[in-house]
């Protein structure tokens, strides 16, 4: 099984989270759980910081919010372990082991017993030498792993044998013997017996890993400034930046209430943030879906005249040679292989979900508008997700001349209720391939395969709901095109990393409260 050596190449700050959180001492974690159980204080005792409003500068904001972070990986290990009362090991052969940046990457088998949907990538693993229950002597010999990727018979494992780090001081290693003797067996297994493991699972790393990579990430942010001082620039104009169709216009005013209509007027303003609050049953949802509807059918204020739309002026046209080197950039299966052929996961996991619920057929609106504008719908939870998915399904988003339709829509993430699994990828992707498959026992013409009927559903998307977790994997991290606008519902309840994944996307998000 071949070692992933550039997904091992990722970004310095995710190669740290992996270090940090794989050099722990599980018994030490459980221990100290158990000591601070039930008592309430500030974090400073475990070296926390304040969340402040503002922040001075990036390391300042970062060095904040990672030690939280951090204790939150710490809570979710040990909460694990509270719910779970028996233990269940699986026995482990490492096949081989290979070294790369200083990281330790066994290959080892599946028990006979086990199913395939019991690993999955990102998995946290407690390996250990003895198979040990509570109540009995403690190992010896056992150390966390990550799941790099699951391949037929045997799974690939991260792991960090070299020591425990802290956050604070990545380069300083406190040395472990439990960890040198797992590194010793693994690396230079003397007998068959040596390759013997034992595997618990503990929990899954992949929200908290894209949330820590969302955290540093903010480096890189368009609104970077805007997040640190919590204040925005005023942009020297009261005008809005975009305009919507009398007809349309008229619709919202009669469907909405002043408050509703004022939020909606302040989603088309010149304004990088907009921050929608209100008490539960004040007509939020609906508010979305008023939103929606003119986000999609609105166009530039310079755009406008006498209530027609005219040509916007676009900037000058790029040199041949730089067409080419764009399109080369843009369409990299066209002089090689395909990308996503190497970031597909193989069990459909991690976010690799985007759907609509109209064949693959283009969207049908009579408009005048000349930008496709691209739209993000995130929330925490997938219940809060699906029930605006399932209000657009039912009401239909209005155009510009106040006609209902149904744009098309995608429905990323797993756990999907039934009510919207219709424009969910798993229903899509099954129905196209058997569409597809019929066709080729009809007419011979070969079928794609479910990565290439995936981008192609993305691509001809004009809305896109996912949880804030499934908007951090890859899926949206190598696609080029980005959104224009992004809309969080319930912002108050997600988390300050969780709703970083979002801000990248979109040079305007939108915060639904």
């Amino acid at each position: 099984m071949a070692v992933d050596r550039d997904k091992l190449q990722e970004e310095s700050p995710m190669l740290r989270f992996y270090r940090i959180v794989l050099g722990w001492d599980y018994f030490r974690l459980l221990k100290e759980s158990y000591k601070n159980k039930g008592n309430v204080g500030d974090g400073s005792s475990l070296g926390l910081r304040k969340v402040k409003d503002t922040y001075k500068d990036v390391d300042d904001y970062v060095s904040t919010f990672e030690p939280l972070l951090f204790e939150e990986v710490k809570a979710q290990i040990t909460q694990k372990r509270d719910e779970e009362e028996v233990a269940e090991w699986q026995r482990r052969l490492v096949v081989e082991c290979n070294e790369i940046d200083g990281f330790h990457l066994p290959a080892v088998t599946y028990a006979a017993e086990e199913v395939d949907e019991s690993i999955s990538q990102n998995d946290l693993l407690l390996l250990s030498k003895e198979n040990f229950q509570d109540g009995t002597r403690l190992p010896t010999t056992y150390a966390f792993a990550s799941v790099e990727n699951c391949q037929n018979d045997r799974f690939r494992l991260r792991m960090y044998l070299a020591g425990e780090v802290e956050h604070t001081t990545p380069d300083v290693v406190k040395y472990s013997q439990g960890l040198l003797r797992m590194r010793a067996l693994i690396t230079s297994p003397t007998s068959e017996v040596d390759k013997l493991f034992y595997s618990l699972k503990i929990c899954s790393l992949s929200t908290i890993a894209r949330e820590y990579a969302a955290l540093w990430s903010i480096r890189n942010l368009p609104f970077k400034d805007l997040i640190l001082s919590a204040a925005e620039k005023n942009l020297g104009s009261e005008n809005q930046a975009w305009k919507i169709s009398k007809s349309l216009e008229e619709y919202i005013r009669y469907n909405h209430n002043e408050t509703q209509q004022e939020a909606i007027q302040a989603g088309l303003a010149r304004k990088a943030f907009v921050l929608i609050q209100g008490p539960p049953g004040t007509g939020k949802t609906k508010t979305i879906l008023g939103l929606l509807s003119a986000i999609l059918h609105a166009s530039p204020a310079r755009g406008l005249s006498k209530g027609e739309l005219r040509e916007i002026k676009r900037g000058p046209e790029l040199p041949v040679h730089e067409k080419y080197n764009h399109w080369a950039r843009a369409s990299p299966w066209l002089t090689g292989s395909n990308p996503r052929d190497n970031i597909m996961p193989i069990d459909g996991d991690d976010g690799f979900f985007p759907t609509t619920g109209n064949e693959l057929k283009p969207e049908v609106v009579n408009s005048s508008r000349k930008y496709r504008v691209r739209v993000l719908v995130c929330a925490p939870s997938n219940s809060a997700l699906d029930e605006i998915v399932l209000r657009v399904l039912n009401t239909g988003i209005r155009d510009e001349n106040d006609h209902a339709y149904n744009p098309k829509i995608v429905r990323i993430g797993l756990k999907e209720h039934h009510s919207v699994r219709a424009v969910s990828m798993d229903y899509l992707v099954k129905q196209k391939q058997e569409s597809m498959n019929a066709d080729k026992e009809k007419h011979g013409v070969p079928g794609r395969d479910k990565d290439r009927i995936r981008a192609a559903i993305l691509d001809e998307s004009v809305i896109v709901f996912s949880t804030l977790s499934f908007s951090g994997s890859t899926l949206f991290s190598k696609w080029n095109r980005g959104f224009d606008v992004v809309i969080i519902d319930e912002a108050a309840q997600a988390s300050e990393s969780a709703r970083q994944m979002d801000y990248s996307f979109s040079p305007k998000p939108c915060f639904e409260q």
